[in-house]
């Protein structure tokens, strides 16, 4: 990734800032936790892993230019014998966060940051706030699932919120080029591997929490858990969370910061949700001790109108009138694989979505079964190497609101794909809509838009905006909405 300018820092003005010991001296002038991004001058952090240690790679980041080494004690133990300056580490993960902020500047101090969690929406919601803070003419920065956002630059990202090495290498890049304002998915593996560690943001939102990354957190309790630590005086000084599922409404009981509640019964009370032929989403909002406002956006569904609505009142706890931003909340800029409108040479209307939960699925389904359509084809896959419980769940939910179900390969990255199609085939049973198996996710494509006739939706979902597709570990190009363009044209 490209890095900031720093000055550099002593290793051992860094090792008093943690509880680490340090052996040898050095400047650093740049700090990562990937052995294949060290960069001349870094400090290497050497991070137990999920399958394999990172002080096994620790020859390859000397010799791309690392110039000291930190790790827990058993890679310490081994990087001494390397000859290099050492700091031993007691919280690996949580202390490289507090290094990474010390080397890049402390970036966080210098920007007004907003964190948005939740299962669905944090991605449409932080880009709402986008497009909010563009139309009052601030300089904006975006971090999340579809990458970074530089004002108009636009730098691809491999997780939802970044390691801390890379996160605040972000943010000090952010303040290089003159952002004033950033807004921040916060997943919830990033707030339970102290990726966002040391950062304060002026605003935290919760959109939902529906079943999403059990192989992780093992119960959805843990999940919540896990996404409400976002919700302490450790992380935000105010909150903006939906109370429309249990969920919300357990967070707002046991957070202990000031809260704006959004939802039926929440302090801005929504409804009245409607949505147009022209794309056009409104709902009523009585605010507490106020008055009614109409907010309209120009994406389909109450869900859509939901997360203008918590972006409406992330954006006045920063500043701005609610006025000017029900204004922008009418034409927002398009929101790359979310509910994506493609453009096609043969009959029917393709969306191209990002859906890769069972509620997630039902939501989208739900916006476009109301517009209608003579009927509903879907393309369908699970991702392998993550939850196996929500696969049966996904392929019912998808046969129960479609006409035709194509279950196809998403990314299976080194699971057998053909087993994860097996799984979200039981979930099909007893369900009215036609089920077809196409592994191939091109052909499947191909084979819905042949099945389309006018007045009829295909709906493409689990892989939105990603270009590539990860299959037995190798990532191959892909883009669901270049293949349904391509192959609309031989239909």
């Amino acid at each position: 990734m490209i890095r900031p300018k720093t000055n550099g820092t002593e290793l051992s003005q860094l090792a008093k800032l943690v509880s680490g010991t340090c052996s040898g001296e050095v400047k650093v002038f740049g700090i990562t936790h990937d052995s294949r991004s060290v960069q001349p001058g870094d400090l290497y952090v050497a991070l137990q892993g999920a399958n394999s240690h990172g002080i096994e790679f620790v020859d390859e980041a000397i010799a791309n230019g690392a110039v000291a080494i930190a790790s827990d004690s058993h890679g310490a133990a081994i990087a001494n014998q390397k000859a290099l300056p050492v700091i031993e580490l007691a919280n690996a993960r949580k202390e490289m966060a507090t290094i990474s902020a010390s080397i890049y500047g402390n970036p966080e101090l210098k920007l007004s940051l907003t964190g948005v969690t939740g299962t669905n929406g944090k991605t449409t919601t932080t880009h709402m706030l986008r497009s909010i803070f563009i139309d009052a003419g601030k300089r904006v920065g975006v971090i999340g699932t579809l990458g970074t956002y530089l004002e108009a630059e636009h730098l691809p990202g491999a997780r939802t919120t970044p390691e801390s090495t890379d996160l605040y290498a972000t943010l000090a890049l952010m303040v290089e080029h003159g952002i004033t304002h950033v807004f921040m998915e916060v997943s919830s593996h990033a707030l339970e591997l102290h990726r966002v560690t040391g950062i304060k943001f002026d605003v935290a939102v919760f959109t939902n929490l529906t079943q999403d990354h059990l192989d992780f957190h093992g119960s959805m309790e843990k999940y919540f858990a896990a996404k409400a630590r976002l919700f302490t005086s450790e992380f935000t000084n105010q909150a903006v969370i939906c109370t429309d599922d249990d969920w919300g409404r357990k967070l707002e009981v046991e957070s202990h910061i000031p809260v704006l509640t959004i939802g039926k019964n929440g302090n801005w009370k929504t409804s009245g949700v409607n949505s147009s032929t022209d794309g056009l989403t409104t709902q009523k909002i009585e605010i507490e001790n106020s008055g009614v406002i109409s907010l309209s956006v120009n994406m389909l569904g109450s869900y859509n109108a939901t997360n203008a609505a918590c972006a409406l009142a992330a954006s006045q706890f920063l500043g701005l009138s609610i006025l000017a931003s029900l204004e922008s909340l009418k034409n927002v800029r398009p929101i790359p694989g979310r509910l994506e409108k493609v453009s096609i040479a043969s009959p029917g209307t393709v969306f191209v979505d990002y859906a890769h939960t069972p509620d997630a699925v039902a939501t989208v389904l739900t916006v476009i079964k109301d517009v209608n359509p003579e009927k509903i084809i879907t393309v369908i896959g699970c991702g392998g190497d993550r939850d196996a419980s929500k696969r049966p769940l996904m392929g019912k939910v998808a046969a129960q609101l479609s006409d035709i179900v194509i279950i196809t390969d998403d990314n299976p990255r080194s699971e057998n794909p053909t087993a994860i199609r097996s799984a979200m085939i039981v979930g099909t049973q007893d369900c009215s809509a036609e089920v077809l198996e196409i592994a191939d996710r091109r052909t499947a494509i191909s084979k819905a838009l042949s099945l389309a006739n006018f007045g009829d939706v295909i709906a493409i979902l689990g892989k939105g905006h990603e270009t590539g597709q990860e299959i037995a570990s190798e990532i191959f190009p892909f883009d669901d909405r270049v293949v349904v363009r391509q192959e609309s044209e031989n239909v």
